[in-house]
């Protein structure tokens, strides 16, 4: 998650940068809003 990638970034300095945590950033959205989608799909009848 985010803490393990700020204590990288305390760790190498220069070399794990924000700007480089920060480009997981659509893959991670894309992930979110397809576990909500699976849940939707999955659950749909109980709503």
């Amino acid at each position: 998650g985010s803490a393990a990638g700020v204590g990288l970034m305390g760790q190498a300095k220069g070399i794990y940068t924000f700007t480089s945590h920060l480009k997981w950033t659509p893959a991670i959205a894309l992930g979110y809003a397809g576990s909500i989608a699976a849940h939707f799909m999955i659950n749909g009848r109980y709503f």
